[in-house]
């Protein structure tokens, strides 16, 4: 029988990151200049929205929420085939694995149920069957930390990666007399977490071998730094605010983040 080292599924991958959408209600009596929009940009509630890392990994996999390796032997209980399939999870779902390497969250295989081999992998001499775990995550108290470091509520669904830093007004427009377009920048300051998805910190290089050259081969988009898994936490980003004039003054009425 050939060596079953390899696994019977792959997955999508968890990694969602969320800004929460809440509506600036504070106005500017004085009028809309570079300090003032930059003083309404920073307290909103939508620039200080933490982007995150979602780690509800219960439905995420093959849309079950669950990992199947093949049996080595016929001896292979659900015990001995726990190891393969964290492997085999870490190797797919690295923006996991990371957080569970470093200890924010607790990840469980649970429920493990024995499968018959299909047909035609019993032609390719996969006789055996197959084990299917659950999966499901937990934060740790490390993790839990992570958000009242930041002095915002703990989500148990997810980990923040990083906050909106240092926004700088480059320019304000009139669109007309009751609106005004102002353009930023800003940069990304990361969690403890977060520079660990970042190659050039010394997070990143603390993570084992496998995992790290995962991170650099799964195709995901973090941040908007890029087509893979890892994070550029030096470059400026762009964004985009509208503020509206009411009869009590100025309110900043949009946010967008185009990068």
């Amino acid at each position: 029988m050939k060596n079953k080292k390899h696994f019977a599924s792959s997955g999508t991958a968890a990694l969602i990151l969320t800004v929460a959408i809440l509506t600036g209600c504070s106005s500017l009596s004085s009028g809309v200049s570079r300090s003032t929009a930059t003083a309404a940009i920073e307290s909103d509630k939508r620039y200080t929205a933490a982007s995150t890392l979602s780690v509800d990994v219960s439905g995420r996999f093959n849309n079950v929420g669950g990992v199947t390796v093949y049996q080595t032997n016929a001896d292979d209980t659900a015990e001995t085939a726990i190891p393969r399939a964290k492997s085999f999870y870490a190797e797919s779902q690295p923006q996991i694995a990371v957080p569970e390497q470093l200890g924010y969250i607790k990840l469980y295989f649970e429920k493990p149920e024995l499968i018959e081999a299909q047909i035609g992998e019993k032609n390719y001499g996969t006789a055996l069957g197959l084990w299917k775990f659950k999966t499901r995550a937990e934060l740790t108290d490390k993790g839990k930390a992570l958000w009242e470091g930041l002095k915002l509520s703990v989500n148990e669904q997810s980990l923040p990666l990083a906050i909106r830093q240092s926004p700088e007004v480059t320019g304000i427009i009139d669109e007309n007399q009751n609106n005004k377009r102002v353009d930023f920048t800003y940069k990304w300051k990361p969690t403890e977490l977060g520079e660990a998805f970042d190659p050039s910190s010394s997070a990143f290089s603390k993570l084992s071998p496998e995992l790290q050259e995962a991170l650099k081969k799964t195709q995901f988009n973090i941040f908007g730094g890029g087509r893979n898994n890892t994070a550029d936490f030096t470059s400026e980003r762009k964004g985009l605010a509208r503020f509206k004039k009411f009869d009590d003054g100025w309110r900043l009425s949009d946010l967008m983040f185009v990068n």
